[in-house]
């Protein structure tokens, strides 16, 4: 214990530098004292007067070798050319580690020891940091030293600075000494890689959205709607470098952000869509009329509507010509048939008509055919010709509509994709008649022909008025109501009967209204043929003039223009003088006067089995369905 405590005294008396002299061995003096060796040390101090005085410390051999064992250990501690125990860089451990082993540590960037990670947060979306450049700059190497060095130096000297290096040292060993690397970003540009991250997330608000239909999947190809974001960047670049500041790398960053929801998903919007109607009807086995009424259907076929969007027939579809690959057949001209190009495309336009309004969407434009179809219920037909009559609708839902349209097997049909109606309800159209508007004979005196012979030249047709609606059905059939719609006229077409008016003598005779044959009339000539020459009477007689030549020639009351303005004869088979000698008055009567001019020499030969329907030379099948162009010299009256 003595020992110990002596020890102490010598370090404390080297420590604070009292001692000024050391006699050691014969040349300092050897006192023998109690046959005990010991050393006398020497030293000068002030007292509190400020005179310096002189003090003594005696040490005895053993005291003074311990303290000279023990400053060699104390050497041998802080000679260790590793780091000291309890030194950790950034947290890590490296005491007794070389600096080759430390350096290998850490690379000379930093990336190694720290990890650059920043993550922005919007909502529950993480969005990494663009890093492209970003280079963490580091003092590694100059914390390397710094903490390799610690304990190495002292403001001391001699034996004081051992032990002050040792107690240093040895202090590690219960409170290790943590050096801290710092991070910088350099001259890298912040707010650049901030912006080249995050820009592209705002984005405007949009709803889901139609556009187009795939005809192989009958679906409404759908772009996915969008939330409205708008991000306050300023506020991310200050908050990322404010935690870089404080050199954290591995960092999330919440976002401040104005959101503006989307009301409507692709989801959403997909099932509010689906096939709302379709509407198929059968046509004629006709080749020319098919193909007019499948390029129709190729045309319109995919087409989509969005809201408030119109469908014009005429002005989508075109002039209906060969060069688009249209052809000759039946198409229905001022009330009769004739072949037309495009003939027979108004069976498809109906079936879009139909169609359309079982899809609850805006009829502008519409107007029936002269002569009712026989593939649709009377009223609910629907023609086009060039220019007008046109058909015309308009999408007034909220949602797109396309339409899906097809030719196959003698068949057409017209689906509309859109709106489903609400709860499993339908649209039927459906016609009612108002009226039945009966035809009239009209009966022509005609003196070419013999008394008691008629033949005639126009067959009757009977007319129809009809009216329309659009019956709900709830999606058991039970109806719900029903709705006025369109009005239909279907003329009818008056008869025409030529009754002979020439006598046995040659003589013409009156006719009343009626068609009966009168007396001989007093006003009329005797009947010549249209070049001139006398008619044979019946019974072979040769023919005279009652006036022996005085009265005006039979050409002057046969009008030679009447013949002139005739159809060339190849288009009219009817005899021509029976139109040539039609009296004026009766012809100013005819209530169809377009209807008696018609050119079509078929409907003026063909008898008329029934006045209610016209000849089957001047029908089709499909009941007079037909042509689309009508021309400027046909003004627009060619039905398809």
């Amino acid at each position: 214990m003595e020992t110990n405590k002596a020890k102490e005294r010598a370090m404390d008396e080297i420590r604070k530098k009292k001692i000024t002299k050391i006699a050691i061995g014969a040349a300092a003096g050897v006192l023998a004292v109690g046959g005990i060796g010991a050393l006398i040390y020497f030293g000068t101090q002030k007292n509190n007067t400020g005179v310096q005085t002189t003090t003594t410390t005696t040490l005895n051999a053993s005291e003074i070798a311990a303290s000279s064992e023990q400053l060699q250990k104390m050497q041998q501690e802080i000679d260790d050319t590793n780091f000291y125990q309890g030194i950790t860089i950034n947290g890590i451990d490296v005491g007794g580690k070389t600096k080759e082993e430390v350096k290998s540590m850490f690379s000379s960037d930093g990336s190694d020891a720290q990890v650059l990670d920043v993550q922005f947060q919007l909502g529950d979306e993480m969005i990494p940091l663009v890093t492209d450049g970003l280079k963490l700059q580091s003092d590694i190497d100059t914390v390397i030293e710094e903490a390799y060095n610690y304990g190495r130096t002292s403001t001391a000297s001699g034996d004081d600075a051992i032990k002050e290096r040792y107690d240093t040292v040895e202090a590690l060993k219960t409170t290790p000494k943590d050096f801290t690397v710092t991070y910088t970003l350099g001259n890298t540009d912040v707010s650049t890689l901030v912006h080249e991250t995050l820009d592209p997330c705002n984005t405007e608000l949009t709803e889901a959205s139609v556009e187009g239909f795939d005809l192989e999947k009958l679906e409404f190809i759908i772009t996915e709607s969008s939330d409205g974001v708008v991000i306050d960047i300023d506020k991310a670049i200050n908050d990322l470098k404010t935690a870089f500041g404080k050199a954290e790398f591995q960092v999330v960053i919440p976002l401040s952000a104005e959101i503006t929801e989307a009301t409507t998903s692709s989801e959403d919007l997909k099932n509010q869509l689906g096939l709302v109607s379709s509407t198929t009807s059968e046509t004629t086995d006709n080749d020319n009329r098919n193909t007019n009424i499948r390029l129709v259907c190729e045309a319109i076929d995919g087409l989509v509507l969005q809201p408030g969007e119109e469908f014009n027939f005429n002005d989508f579809i075109g002039q209906r010509t060969s060069e688009k690959g249209y052809k000759m057949a039946h198409g229905i001209y001022n009330g009769s048939m004739r072949d037309e190009l495009g003939g027979g495309i108004c069976q498809a336009n109906t079936m879009l008509y139909q169609s359309v309004t079982k899809a609850d969407l805006k009829v502008n434009e519409r107007k029936n055919h002269s002569i009712p179809s026989t593939y649709v219920d009377k009223g609910t037909d629907a023609t086009v010709t060039w220019y007008s009559p046109n058909f015309r609708f308009t999408n007034d839902s909220e949602y797109p509509v396309a339409i899906h349209a097809y030719y196959a097997d003698l068949h057409v049909t017209v689906e509309i994709y859109g709106r489903l109606l609400p709860d499993g309800q339908y649209i039927e159209l459906v016609g009612e008649h108002v009226r039945t508007i009966s035809p009239s004979t009209i009966y022509v005196a005609d003196p070419n022909l013999p008394i008691g012979t008629q033949e005639q030249t126009v067959s009757g047709r009977t007319g129809y008025d009809y009216a329309s609606y659009k019956v709900w059905y709830d999606k058991d059939g039970n109806e719900i109501k029903r709705d006025s719609y369109f009005s239909s006229h279907y003329p009818c077409r008056d008869a025409e009967v030529h009754v002979g008016t020439m006598g046995d003598d040659g003589l013409v005779h009156t006719m009343d209204p009626n068609g009966e044959v009168g007396d001989v009339d007093p006003n009329a000539t005797e009947s010549t043929n249209p070049d001139g020459s006398d008619v044979t009477p019946p019974d072979g007689g040769e023919s005279t003039n009652p006036d022996d030549g005085t009265t005006p020639p039979a050409e002057d009351t046969t009008p030679a223009p009447v013949e002139d303005t005739t159809p060339p004869p190849a288009e009219d088979t009817t005899p021509a003088p029976v139109e040539d000698t039609t009296p004026a008055p009766v012809e100013d009567t005819t209530p169809a006067p377009v209807e008696d001019t018609t050119p079509a020499p078929v409907e003026d030969t063909t008898p008329a089995p029934a006045e209610e329907t016209p000849p089957p030379a001047e029908e089709p099948a499909s009941g007079g369905e037909g042509g689309s162009e009508g021309g400027s010299e046909d003004s627009g009256d060619t039905e398809g």
